[in-house]
């Protein structure tokens, strides 16, 4: 019955409730007392239901049972003990027990109706926010553009052009660099002409009603980053594209992305639950606050210096 069994103990025993010579009886049997404090087979059972099912699977036999009863017992020698020394009063006991009492508090008021979420309630988050779990494929690309309407005389030499650029641009060993210096250079898209052609992230879809099909289409069709495209023809000009980055789509169906709501909505809702407590709380209670002491609090002041090199930490009183 070393320091591990008290450890023991302490863990299936230190959240009990005292049973006192006061306290009104109970039909429960009585398997051990301990002064005036009874321990119920009630209370012993509990004590090792809360064990895990492994450690419980030890407990089988009498002089087992009679083991962990023993660790109960001893236990409530030490409780016994300790407020008799009037530790209940110490200032770390009652420090320890005010953040227990808190704990419990922020658990009962979390846990109410108000924070429970429905699987009504998720379907409608999932609804309200579909674009955060259904995401298409969408690419990035660059764009040069020669304005030449479709039968003008202009388009022809837009065409030749685009064929020339997109020559002289392969010819360079830094491809995108030299794409980047000929769109600055030769686009006449002033909306994208100072950003090197870019038109930013597009689902194939937007980017259909941003040039037509035919762009839309040459640029889903780039599958390398970095890749040119031949020349494209729309209404209202040529261009030469290049693909700059591709996001892969997905999409989470409602099930999938459960868990990961009901989770969120959860949170937020214990939260709002807790600080909806904490207003009501002020509303009812006064607090003032000394803005000249709290200026002069130092952070450091009260921080314990380490040992130092081959002194032994102070054991806790």
């Amino acid at each position: 019955m070393g320091l591990a069994v008290l450890g023991l103990s302490l863990g299936v025993s230190a959240c009990g409730k005292e049973k006192s010579a006061s306290t009104p009886a109970v039909t429960d049997s009585v398997v051990a007392r301990v002064g005036e404090t009874k321990i119920t087979q009630a209370e012993l059972e509990s004590k090792l239901a809360e064990q895990p099912a492994f450690v419980r699977a030890r407990y089988g036999t009498p002089e087992k049972k009679k083991e962990f009863l023993d660790n109960l017992v001893r236990f409530e020698l030490l409780v016994q003990e300790a407020k008799r020394r009037g530790l209940e009063s110490d200032p770390e006991v009652r420090a320890m027990l005010e953040k227990v009492m808190v704990q419990q508090l922020v658990k009962s008021q979390t846990e109410s109706a108000e924070a429970v979420v429905s699987d009504a309630d998720a379907k409608a988050f999932y609804d309200a926010n579909l674009a955060e779990f259904v995401k298409p494929e969408r690419v990035r690309i660059s764009q040069l553009v020669l304005k030449a309407p479709r039968g003008t005389p202009e388009r022809q030499k837009a065409l030749t052009q685009a064929v020339k650029l997109a020559t002289e641009v392969r010819k360079e060993s830094n491809v995108p660099r030299a794409f980047d210096t000929a769109v600055r250079a030769h686009s006449q898209d002033t909306a994208t002409q100072a950003q090197g052609g870019d038109l930013g992230f597009h689902t194939r879809e937007e980017l259909t009603a941003l040039g037509g099909e035919a762009l839309a289409e040459s640029a889903w069709n780039m599958k390398a980053v970095g890749q040119l495209s031949a020349p494209v023809e729309t209404d209202a000009g040529v261009h030469l594209l290049m693909l700059q980055a591709r996001q892969v789509g997905h999409e989470q169906t409602f099930e999938q992305a459960k868990p990961r709501i009901m989770q969120r909505l959860g949170a937020e809702r214990r939260a709002k639950a807790l600080e909806a407590l904490v207003e009501k709380l002020r509303t009812q209670t006064k607090v003032d606050v000394n803005e000249d002491v709290l200026a002069k609090v130092n952070p450091e002041a009260g921080v314990k210096p380490a040992p130092g090199p081959g002194q032994a930490e102070a054991a806790p009183r």
